[in-house]
């Protein structure tokens, strides 16, 4: 009897320290969002072969962070916001490809998060900000269409400062406005390979935007 209980201590041991280094190895890792709708769905706003292909390349700053970090355990558990807040607290020797990586997996993220193979609504919260911060939807539509066809910028973003007021920002580099502490509201990706007709590609935009998620980054 006493061989039976050390038999079946040994074995509760052992089966929980799999467990929690189980549960350890999966928490250190970055992993990329899931999206609600397919790849094909979105075709009349952008190719499925170039939507997938951007989602390759943001999966792929996110394997490169998961590689970086595995020698510094002090950051396995955070988030790429946290990552892009806490540059300043970094070695050296990581923090600029921390920052060129999780900037650049997070403006990805935002973007697909910020898109929706089905039809959606600007919510009452989100339309009070842009009444305050651009007089009111409309004159937000046309300012943000306006400076992403005339600028040769890689990302347009509508941003939130820490004082509740909305801005719009374009960047030819890797731009985050996580990094200044400031909320991303919605973004575009300007890349030239997604579109052969840019105004044509920023106004259909608008007909694929996800704005309950919107509401959310706001929230």
């Amino acid at each position: 009897m006493k061989k039976l209980i050390l038999f079946l201590s040994i074995l509760l041991f052992c089966t929980t320290i799999d467990l929690s280094c189980t549960y350890a190895l999966s928490s250190a890792k970055l992993e990329p969002v899931k999206l609600d709708y397919s790849f094909c769905e979105l075709n009349q706003f952008i190719n499925e072969t170039q939507l997938k292909a951007m989602y390759d390349e943001y999966t792929s700053c996110l394997d490169n962070l998961n590689l970086i970090l595995e020698d510094n355990k002090e950051f396995k558990d955070a988030s790429l916001e946290d990552l892009l807040k806490n540059l300043d607290s970094m070695p050296e020797e990581i923090a600029l490809n921390v920052k060129l990586n999780a900037a650049s997996a997070i403006n990805f993220e935002y973007f697909f998060k910020n898109l929706s193979a089905r039809k959606t609504s600007p919510g009452e919260k989100f339309l009070k900000k842009i009444d305050k911060s651009f007089t009111c939807f409309d004159d937000f539509k046309r300012e943000f269409k306006s400076s992403a066809i005339n600028s040769n910028a890689d990302w347009i973003f509508l941003a939130c400062k820490p004082s509740g007021d909305l801005y719009l920002a374009t960047s030819n580099e890797v731009y985050c406005p996580i990094s200044f502490k400031h909320q991303i509201v919605l973004c575009l990706n300007l890349d030239k390979r997604l579109y052969s007709d840019k105004c044509q590609f920023v106004n259909k935009f608008f007909d694929f935007i996800n704005w309950e998620q919107v509401d959310k980054n706001i929230s």
